[in-house]
């Protein structure tokens, strides 16, 4: 009877894991494939304010969600049952911080404005997006967490159409501010979606503050306000350092740069979020073996997903933005191998997380992000924005070293096949330096990327000819 129930939980994780992965990539793309129309109509100046306007944002999250979404995952065992409950709680913390942050913003607008280089008037559009966003984080991680895949791929599929429809219609609409029309394309989806979840949870009698909830969600999550602080800190400093030293015109160059190599973000980050809940339900039922075992070829895919958005990343730059964006190309490689280390560390930080050590999580992150800081404002003003592509690698390797020693060493935890994580970041540096050599010869490139691709499909052909041969049966059927 367990096996058959372990199994129907593999099976559930399995399918809600596939299409959670597949709407974030599909949806993602959707903006990544847009792109080029933003970089077009938009002057450099324009898309770079937009881009600012961005990481404030992700920045400032942190302090309105308390990063609740993470105590999710346990809460879901811990309260059987009652997790609808335990989010509408989650849901009015996150709104009353919302409120105090989104007050002092409006309250003293222009200096704020000054402090994040944005145009005054986008202050209070900033203020609305951090009021409404979190509810819909939270039910996303509810979702995701209940497998209950469908809910999820609407969301993600409304953010991504509605905000590319939004933004596009109002960029045209605008032509002297095109990057408000930019701005306004990402608020007001989202403050729609999130005012129907209040509706929903008011009407259903889920928003309280039960105190046990409270102290529960805090417990696991306040100590990785300074973790996602710091991880934000990491991934936007570069672009608040170039807009200083470099200017805005700088900034849009490395932010395509950036959004083009975070395509393996959103898948590593979708196939990540897709694991995290079978990895949860795993861990606590002691599979320890599978666990070990599955993740290996998620690494692999990850690696080859980042090596191709290498090798192809001198004419994705001139498809995304034109000649005045090519120059971003040298920074993909490095900012794609951090983004890898990233994703490794991700799995050390799962188990800090399912045992409620969070507060192990920040230690790491917070010396990584100083060494970030202190290397972009030592090498920024000299080398230009490159260099922050650099800094950001090493940066997060030295975060996966930390995450290890923290597991391995403080934990006493050893799930993983540590020598392959870091193997896998040895091989992936040396691929990309190729790849780097070859930027001058696309026919050479293309070779590479063709070897790797037979590679990927010889490594998988056991699940390929597993799943052909399930299909051929149901086909019979």
């Amino acid at each position: 009877m367990a096996d058959a129930q372990t199994q129907g939980r593999n099976r559930l994780a399995l399918r809600a894991g596939v299409w959670y992965t597949i709407s974030n990539i599909a949806t993602k793309a959707i903006l990544v494939l847009t792109t080029p129309i933003f970089t077009r109509v938009m002057t450099l100046s324009d898309y770079g304010v937009a881009a600012n306007f961005t990481a404030w944002y992700s920045l400032l999250i942190t302090f309105c969600t308390l990063n609740l979404t993470y105590s999710i995952g346990r809460a879901k065992l811990d309260f059987p049952g009652r997790l609808d409950a335990y989010v509408g709680t989650m849901q009015v913390v996150a709104m009353l911080c919302s409120l105090l942050l989104a007050g002092l913003g409006i309250v003293f607008r222009q200096p704020v404005a000054r402090l994040l280089d944005l145009p005054p008037k986008l202050v209070p559009l900033l203020a609305l997006y951090l009021l409404f966003a979190p509810t819909t984080a939270l039910y996303q991680a509810k979702y995701k967490y209940q497998y209950r895949y469908r809910e999820n791929l609407f969301i993600t599929g409304y953010t991504a159409v509605a905000s590319v429809g939004v933004s596009l219609m109002l960029v045209f609409a605008m032509p002297q501010e095109r990057y408000l029309g930019r701005v306004l394309g990402a608020v007001l989806p989202a403050v729609a979606l999130g005012g129907v979840f209040w509706v929903q949870a008011a009407r259903r009698g889920r928003l309280a503050l039960e105190r046990t909830f409270v102290r529960y969600g805090l417990m696991i999550s306040l100590p990785l306000i300074l973790n996602s602080l710091s991880l934000n800190i990491l991934a936007q400093s570069d672009r608040v350092v170039i807009t200083k030293v470099w200017g805005s015109e700088a900034t849009a160059v490395y932010t395509l740069a950036y959004q083009y190599a975070i395509l393996i973000s959103l898948v590593l980050d979708s196939i990540g979020q897709a694991w995290l809940p079978w990895f949860h339900d795993a861990y606590a039922a002691g599979d320890h073996l599978p666990i070990r075992q599955n993740l290996k070829p998620l690494i692999l895919l990850g690696c080859y997903v980042g090596a191709a958005c290498i090798a192809i990343a001198p004419e994705a730059m001139h498809l995304l933005g034109g000649a005045g964006y090519r120059e971003g190309r040298w920074a993909v490689a490095p900012i794609v191998l951090g983004l890898v280390c990233k994703f490794i560390y991700g799995n050390y930080e799962h188990i800090e997380l399912h045992l409620k050590k969070t507060r192990y999580i920040a230690m790491g992150t917070v010396l990584a992000t100083a060494i970030n800081l202190a290397l972009n404002l030592l090498f920024v003003p000299r080398f230009g924005f490159v260099a922050a592509g650099y800094t950001t690698f090493f940066s997060y390797f030295v975060l996966m070293s930390v995450h290890y020693g923290i597991t391995r060493h403080g934990l006493h935890v050893n799930v993983y096949d540590h020598r392959f994580m870091y193997l896998t970041i040895l091989l992936e540096t040396l691929l990309a330096m190729l790849l780097l050599w070859l930027d001058p010869y696309p026919l050479a490139r293309f070779a590479v990327l063709g070897l790797m691709t037979l590679a990927a499909i010889w490594r998988s052909r056991s699940l390929i000819t597993a799943l052909w041969r399930r299909k051929r049966s149901a086909g019979r059927a």
